[in-house]
């Protein structure tokens, strides 16, 4: 009688310690997930709002931190299925909900800043398909080639159609202390940097909607800056087409 008194004791002690663990995990992610953004809206064009929330786990950061180790996306879709997705963490998430590519359903437009000065950052693309959040297509350059040319120019050719020359004779006395060239002669094949995406935003073009991209052109190092590339992007039904390309060089500044 007291064996079976002692067993069952004990497996009531276990049962409440794995309650009071359960709940405390609870009581742990509620407040480690901080609520970023929501926003009430028909994305699937159904005639029915979806509730979207953009959460990040915030846990081990300063309360005030708008840095985030994980993020989740959830669409509510009916009173008892929600689409979850989890993405990679960062600085200063922002969501943006809108038709994007003129298909009449809204995409979720997610960008993550890599560093906290935000020079850096990440990119997602989001839709609602068949209860599932799936990850679209980003734009991207089917190719860029670049090169230092003699007597302190450089070349950029984007997907073998435009070309651009840049003249950096004021860069000169830089680039001849850095060994770069020798009296106007490149020394060796090198190329230009191409920063991948500083910056997409939601835009119109020709009456349709599109991407706006900007990637930095740099020289020897990032710091070297020497022009930003502008491109805009519409949606074909099955990839995105490069529409427009501008080129902004800057001037060069002597340290």
């Amino acid at each position: 009688m007291r064996r079976e008194l002692l067993v069952a004791l004990s497996a009531f002690f276990l049962m409440t310690l794995t309650a009071i663990t359960g709940v405390y995990a609870m009581e742990k992610d509620e407040k480690t997930n901080k609520l970023i953004m929501e926003q009430k809206t028909d994305i699937t064009n159904d005639g029915q709002e979806e509730m979207i929330q953009l959460k990040g786990d915030a846990s081990d950061q300063p309360e005030n931190s708008n840095f985030f180790k994980e993020l989740f996306l959830d669409v509510s879709i009916q009173k008892d299925k929600t689409a979850t997705l989890a993405v990679e963490g960062g600085f200063d998430p922002k969501l943006h909900i809108m038709d994007i590519n003129d298909d009449h359903h809204k995409e979720l437009m997610l960008t993550v800043s890599a560093n906290e000065r935000g020079s850096e950052k990440n990119f997602y693309f989001f839709q609602l398909q068949e209860s599932k959040l799936l990850e679209l297509q980003k734009p991207e350059l089917a190719s860029v080639e670049s090169q230092f040319k003699d007597a302190y120019k450089a070349e950029l050719k984007i997907n073998k159609e435009k070309t651009y020359i840049f003249d950096l004779y004021d860069r000169r006395q830089h680039y001849e202390k850095l060994g770069l060239y020798h009296k106007g002669r490149l020394n060796e094949p090198t190329e230009l940097i191409l920063s991948p995406f500083s910056e997409i935003k939601i835009t119109r073009l020709n009456n349709q909607t599109a991407l706006k991209g900007k990637q930095k052109i740099s020289g020897l190092a990032t710091v070297d800056t020497i022009a930003y590339l502008e491109t805009w992007w519409t949606w074909n039904k099955q990839e995105w087409v490069l529409q427009k390309v501008k080129v902004k060089e800057i001037s060069y500044k002597r340290s």
